[in-house]
């Protein structure tokens, strides 16, 4: 098993590699990381745990920044579960033989 000495040096190793996981700034960086997470969705498996690192990035950045500001406040009323169930059902509809 790894000391904690290691994965400190293995975790600074990956974040000179992708210094985006310290956080989005703008626009750009905001497309390039989108971009690079596509890249990584590839291979998924392998991939799995700067997934989720990055996509935490990403949805920190988008929870805050201006430009979706807009998107956000109509997110907001938005009740998950009844709009998930409410999917759920319009799928399972469509997906019968039923008449």
């Amino acid at each position: 098993m790894l000391v904690t000495n290691e994965i400190t040096q293995i975790a600074k190793a990956i974040m000179a590699q992708l210094p985006i996981l310290n956080g989005i700034a703008n626009s750009d960086e905001h497309q390039q990381a989108l971009i690079l997470l596509e890249d990584l969705l590839e291979h998924y498996d392998e991939n799995l745990i700067i997934i989720e690192a990055l996509s935490n990035v990403i949805a920190r950045y988008e929870d805050k920044a201006a430009e979706f500001d807009d998107f956000n406040k109509r997110q907001t009323p938005i009740n998950l579960t009844t709009t998930t169930l409410t999917v759920l059902i319009d799928q399972g509809l469509n997906n019968t033989n039923q008449v």
